[in-house]
C-alpha cells in the first residue's frame, strides 16, 4: 500500500486542518512528511523559519540556535532560489506539452507563471493611500469571490491571483494575515447562518409534528420519518436534532392528551357534583350506598349522566361529602367561637362590676371574697358567669386583688411624693388623718384604698421604729450622764461614807461638768442615794462586788421571762416539749429498728445505751446549773435584808414597768431642759 494513501486530510469544527492515519487509527495536527511537497520538505530541513511581527514586518528565527534576524539568512535564501528555478523549469516543460486540459494542476502552474507579469503590472498601476486601504481592497476581493471559510490558502490563490487587487498587499505574509482575518469573520457568519437555518427548520418541524392530525403520543419514529421525509425542513436538520424534536413532541402530546382527559373528567365530575348539591336528602353522614339508591331513582341522572364513568361519580360524591363536612365543621367552629365570645363578654362584664365596686371604695387590695360576695350575690353579671368554662368568679376576684396588690410599690412611691415636704407620719397619726391628707392631692384619684391603708401601716411601723430608736438613744445618753455623775461621786476623796448626806456634798460638786449636765435637782438626789445604796450593799455582802455584772444580766433575763409567761406555765411548756421530743425520738427509733436487719440489733442496742448515758449527763448538768442559779438568786434576795438602812428598789415592789415609766418621764424632762440650756 502506498504511504500517501494511508493519510487523509480532514477539517475540525473550528476549521482547523488535521490528518488521520487509516492504518494506525491516529490523528495529528502536523502535516505528515508523506503528504509534503519537495519544497515543503526542503523548507522543513532548514533551521531558519519565516515569521511575521505584529507590525507585519517579516523576521527569521533559527530553531536550533534560538537566534532571530530581520534579513533573510543565506541558507534560506539559497533554498528559495532553488525552488524558484525548479518552478521556472516546470513551467517551460508544461508549455511544450500538446494537451492543455489534461489536469487542473498543470493549468494552474502555467497560469501562475503567466500572471506574474500581470501582478507586477497591476501593482504598478494601482496605488493605495495607506496600508489599511490596501488591506480592505484585498478583503473586498475575497468577499467578491465569496471565498468560504474552509478554503485553504492554496485554493484561494487559484481564485484570486489573477485579480489586480491581489497585489494590493505586496508581501505574502500580509495577504495571509488578511485572509485569516477574513476567514475568522466568514466562519462566524457561516455559523450564524447555519444556526438560524437550523432554528427555523426546528421550529417548522416542531409545529408540523405537534399539529399534524396523524400525530399522537403512540406514533413511532418510523412512522414520523415516513410522514415528513419529503419536507425541506426535515432534510435541513441533522438526524440527532430530528430525534430530539420527536422525543419532545411525544412528551408534549402525552401531556396534552392527559390534560384533555382530565378536563373531560372534571367536566363530568362537576356535572355530577351540581346534581348532588340539588338533592337535600344527602348530608355529611350519608353513605355511598345510600347515594347510589338516590341517583338510580333520579330522572336527571338517568338522562344526562348515563355515559359518565362510575368512578368519576364516586369521586364527585367524595368531593361533595368533603364540602358538607367542611361546612359542618365551620358551623361548629362558629358556634364554639360565639360561645367563647359570650363567655369573654361575661368575664368582661364581671370585671366591670369589680371596677365599679373598686371605684365606690367597696373593693380594695385587702378585700376578701366572703365580704364581697354578700354585695354581688344578686347581680346578674355574677349569675351570667357562673357555670361557664374558664376562670370562675373567685379566680377573677383573686386576679383583680393581686393586680391591686402588685400596684402597691408604684402607688407607695406616689404616696411618698404626696407626703414629701408636706407631712410626716408619726406614732400619733391616725388613719383618718392620713386618708384626708392623701385625698387632698389630685394624684390620689388612681390610688387603691387598701394599698393606701397598707402604706399607712408601713409608714406607722417605721415611725414607731424611729421613736423606739430615739428613746434608746436618749436612754443611752442618760445612762452615760448618770455614769459620769456616779463616777464623779466615786472619784471624790476622801470617799463618801454610807451615812453621807447630799446637802453636805452638794457645794463641792457644783463646778464639776458632770454636776452641771444634770439640771434637775431631784435626779441628782436620786443618783446620790443610789450611789450610797450601792456602797452599803457592797459592805453588807462582799460577794456582790464580784458578781455585780452577772446578777445584772441574770436579772434582765429573768425579768424578760417573767413578763412573757409565768413560771408554772414555762415549766409545763418545757415538760411538754421534752415529752414531744422523747416521743419523736421513740418513733424514729422504731422506724429504724423495723428497717434494720436482725444482724444489726446488737449495734443498735449499744448506740442506745450510749445515747442514754449522754442524756443523763446533760440532765445532771442542767440540774447543777439550775441549782447554782437558784443559789445566786437567793443571795441577791438576801442582800438587801442585811442592810436595814438601805431602802428597797422600787422595781422589786411595784414592778419593772412602773419604774421604767417614771425614769422615762424624768429623762424626758431632763433632756428638754438640756436642749433649752443649749
Amino acid at each position: 500500500m502506498d504511504s500517501t494513501s494511508v493519510w487523509t486530510e480532514h477539517k475540525a469544527p473550528d476549521d482547523r486542518i488535521y490528518y488521520y492515519n487509516t492504518a494506525t487509527k491516529k490523528s495529528q495536527w502536523k502535516k505528515p512528511d508523506e503528504l509534503k511537497t519537495r519544497a515543503e520538505l526542503l523548507l522543513d530541513s532548514c533551521p531558519w523559519k519565516e515569521h511575521a511581527a505584529d507590525n507585519g514586518k517579516t523576521y527569521y528565527h533559527n530553531i536550533a540556535t534560538k537566534e532571530s534576524t530581520w534579513t533573510i539568512p543565506k541558507e534560506l535564501e539559497d533554498i528559495k532560489s532553488m525552488l524558484t528555478g525548479d518552478e521556472n523549469s516546470k513551467t517551460q516543460v508544461q508549455t511544450t506539452m500538446p494537451e492543455s486540459g489534461e489536469s487542473a494542476t498543470s493549468t494552474h502552474i502555467q497560469g501562475q507563471s503567466n500572471t506574474t507579469s500581470q501582478v507586477m503590472e497591476a501593482t504598478e498601476k494601482v496605488h493605495y493611500s495607506n496600508k489599511d486601504e490596501a488591506k480592505q481592497a484585498f478583503i473586498g476581493l475575497l468577499k467578491e469571490k465569496q471565498i468560504p471559510s474552509h478554503y485553504t490558502w492554496d485554493a484561494v490563490m487559484k481564485v484570486i491571483i489573477t485579480d489586480p487587487r491581489y497585489a494590493a498587499l505586496p508581501k505574502m505574509n500580509e495577504r495571509k494575515l488578511a485572509f485569516n482575518e477574513y476567514k475568522t469573520k466568514k466562519s462566524k457568519e457561516e455559523k450564524e447562518e447555519q444556526r438560524v437555518k437550523v432554528r427555523l427548520a426546528r421550529e417548522r418541524l416542531t409545529d408540523a409534528m405537534y399539529n399534524h392530525p396523524k400525530m399522537g403520543s403512540y406514533v413511532r419514529w418510523r412512522q414520523v420519518c415516513e410522514l415528513f421525509e419529503k419536507e425541506q425542513f426535515w432534510q435541513d436538520l441533522p438526524e440527532r436534532d430530528k430525534r430530539d424534536i420527536y422525543d419532545d413532541i411525544i412528551v408534549q402530546l402525552s401531556k396534552k392528551e392527559k390534560k384533555e382527559e382530565e378536563e373531560k373528567r372534571d367536566k363530568d365530575r362537576n356535572k355530577i357534583l351540581g346534581l348532588l348539591r340539588t338533592i337535600n336528602e344527602i348530608v355529611y353522614s350519608t353513605t355511598w350506598t345510600k347515594v347510589q339508591e338516590i341517583l338510580d331513582d333520579n330522572d336527571v341522572f338517568k338522562i344526562d349522566c348515563k355515559d359518565i364513568d362510575k368512578l368519576d361519580t364516586l369521586f364527585a360524591f367524595q368531593d361533595h361529602i368533603r364540602e358538607l363536612e367542611k361546612q359542618e365543621e365551620e358551623n361548629r367552629l362558629d358556634e364554639r367561637n360565639n360561645r367563647k365570645r359570650q363567655e369573654r363578654k361575661n368575664r368582661e362584664n364581671f370585671l366591670n362590676l369589680l371596677d365599679e365596686f373598686h371605684a365606690n371604695g367597696k373593693l380594695d387590695a385587702n378585700s376578701t371574697w366572703k365580704a364581697l360576695f354578700s354585695d354581688i350575690r344578686n347581680d346578674t353579671r355574677l349569675a351570667a358567669i357562673l357555670g361557664q368554662r374558664g376562670s370562675s368568679p373567685l379566680d377573677l376576684f383573686k386576679f383583680y386583688v393581686d393586680d391591686l396588690k402588685n400596684r402597691y410599690h408604684d402607688e407607695k412611691k406616689i404616696i411618698k411624693e404626696i407626703l414629701k415636704d408636706k407631712f410626716e407620719v408619726e406614732t400619733t397619726t391616725k388613719l383618718e388623718e392620713f386618708f384626708e391628707i392623701i385625698s387632698s392631692d389630685p394624684r390620689s384619684q388612681t390610688l387603691d384604698k387598701g394599698n393606701v391603708t397598707t402604706a399607712y401601716h408601713s409608714l406607722l411601723e417605721k415611725a414607731e421604729a424611729r421613736e423606739k430608736d430615739r428613746l434608746k438613744a436618749e436612754e443611752k445618753k442618760m445612762r452615760r450622764l448618770e455614769g459620769a455623775f456616779k463616777a464623779m461621786l466615786k472619784s471624790y476623796t476622801p470617799s463618801i461614807p454610807a451615812n453621807g448626806k447630799w446637802e453636805e456634798y452638794r457645794e463641792i460638786f457644783t463646778t464639776n461638768p458632770a454636776f452641771e449636765v444634770i439640771t434637775i435637782e431631784a435626779e441628782r438626789v436620786r443618783l446620790f442615794e443610789e450611789f450610797i445604796n450601792e456602797i452599803d450593799a457592797v459592805k453588807g455582802d462582799p460577794l456582790m462586788k464580784s458578781s455585780h455584772h452577772k446578777s445584772k444580766k441574770s436579772k434582765k433575763h429573768r425579768n424578760k421571762r417573767s413578763r412573757s409567761r409565768s413560771p408554772s406555765y414555762s415549766d409545763d411548756e418545757d415538760s411538754n416539749k421534752k415529752s414531744r421530743r422523747k416521743s419523736k425520738k421513740h418513733k424514729r427509733s422504731l422506724s429504724r429498728s423495723k428497717s434494720r436487719s436482725p444482724a444489726s440489733d446488737s449495734d443498735h442496742d449499744s448506740r442506745r445505751r450510749k445515747h442514754k448515758k449522754k442524756s443523763k449527763k446533760r440532765r445532771h448538768r442542767s440540774r447543777s446549773s439550775d441549782s447554782s442559779r437558784s443559789v445566786e438568786s437567793h443571795r441577791n434576795l438576801k442582800s438587801p435584808s442585811k442592810s436595814p438602812g438601805v431602802p428597797k428598789d422600787p422595781t422589786e415592789d411595784t414592778g419593772h414597768s412602773t419604774s421604767e415609766s417614771e425614769l422615762e418621764t424624768r429623762r424626758r424632762e431632763l433632756l428638754k431642759k438640756l436642749k433649752e440650756t443649749d
